[in-house]
């Protein structure tokens, strides 16, 4: 039995048991899946702003799960960040030995093998341009463009999910006649559920980032990878950290 850690780095309970159910489905039978979200931050993480506080959340999580005791016996094999906007997982990666992934790497990764030119279409139009950054980051601008649907991330839950759905679909669309897509990644962790749905309505690939970075976490973690601590993401230098993140200070 190995385990892996599925975080949701915003508050959003609904996101975490949607994103927890989708990952526990497509695991092998002796993977385990945590499905956690912090005990403080946003909401929905929608733009910078919110990227920055969701970002510590996220790695107090981590930190607690890397200081338990079962980390000696059963130790995590891997971490998946939540949100398609990878928030907080460079940082991740230097806190823990084991591979940390988030749904915009993993996604695009994943469409850029099924399809020459994909289109992420992403809730709010505040999303474009942090995602165009990632975009860049990955090396496939040009293979891919960001999309708005113009709706909410959380209107992907309660009484708003058929219109925002609606609206998805219709962006989808657009960027399957406009922009020459070949497929659509989803860029949102809220849009799990309706991967399938919309990959039978649309006719082409539609990649959920959830399912993109579970199952790959889960093969790094079969195969046991640990993330280099070589370059970039050695531990940091022990300092003193002050005010409310001294308990966020490196370990010797």
């Amino acid at each position: 039995m190995s385990r892996i850690a599925v975080i949701n780095p915003n508050m959003s309970t609904g996101f975490t048991k949607k994103v927890g159910e989708q990952a526990q489905r497509i695991v092998g039978p002796t993977t385990q899946v945590l499905a956690l979200n912090p005990t403080f931050g946003p909401d929905s993480i929608e733009g910078y702003y919110d990227e920055a506080f969701a970002s510590v959340g996220l790695l107090s999580v981590i930190r607690e799960l890397e200081a338990a005791p079962e980390q000696e016996s059963d130790p995590i094999g891997g971490y998946v960040v939540a949100c398609f906007d990878d928030t907080g997982v460079d940082a991740a990666r230097c806190l823990t030995n084991a591979p940390v992934l988030g749904l915009c790497e993993a996604a695009l990764r994943m469409a850029a093998a099924v399809s020459s030119r994909f289109a992420i279409v992403t809730p709010m139009p505040v999303s474009v341009r942090p995602l165009e950054h990632l975009v860049s980051k990955y090396g496939a601008s040009s293979q891919c463009v960001v999309r708005a649907a113009g709706v909410r991330t959380l209107d992907f839950e309660g009484a708003n999910a058929k219109a925002a759905y609606n609206a998805l679909k219709k962006q989808a669309e657009i960027c399957l006649a406009n922009d020459y897509a070949e497929a659509i990644v989803l860029g949102c962790a809220g849009m799990t559920d309706i991967a399938d749905r919309l990959t039978e309505e649309l006719g082409v690939p539609v990649i959920d980032g959830v399912s993109a970075a579970v199952k790959m976490i889960e093969a790094m973690a079969f195969l046991g990878l640990r993330t280099s601590k070589a370059g970039a993401y050695a531990k940091p230098p022990l300092k003193a950290y002050h005010g409310m993140f001294a308990d966020f200070a490196p370990q010797g």
